[in-house]
């Protein structure tokens, strides 16, 4: 339970009193299997009971992203994007995703500005901003 001083969730306080009850119980009877079943119950039960109530006292919000709502938009380039070798991370709306480039030999080096063209699974395949630009303006020439 002192380990909760440290932590602000208020979720290991309830293994201590799980704890607790375990040795109260080993106190009465030398039961191992009863100790350990005392010590699950109590605190998986506990768990659960007050999960909702934690919730609202932390204000814990669960965050939920329509992977639609972000192509199109522009991406930071946190860890350089280079799909030989399996690499890349883009920040966008504060969220971080793997990323692909769009082009297999196209590589995108940290701090450049991408724009996502779409998400595939827990990827986003991205292209250099410069080159939207590009393609957009011959686009509207046509």
């Amino acid at each position: 339970m002192v380990i909760e001083i440290f932590t602000p969730t208020f979720f290991v306080f309830w293994f201590g009193l799980g704890s607790l009850a375990a040795a109260i119980v080993a106190y009465f009877w030398e039961n191992t299997i009863v100790e350990l079943l005392t010590f699950i119950i109590v605190s998986g039960a506990l768990v659960l009971s007050t999960r909702k109530l934690a919730k609202k006292i932390t204000g814990e919000q669960p965050r939920s992203i329509n992977v639609d709502e972000i192509v199109g938009k522009e991406a930071l380039v946190i860890e350089r994007i280079d799909n030989k070798a399996g690499t890349g991370i883009v920040k966008v709306n504060g969220d971080m995703w793997r990323a692909m480039a769009d082009d297999d030999d196209a590589q995108y080096e940290k701090g450049q500005k991408v724009v996502i063209l779409k998400v595939e699974g827990a990827h986003v395949v991205v292209k250099s901003v410069e080159k939207q630009t590009t393609e957009e303006t011959t686009q509207g020439q046509q």
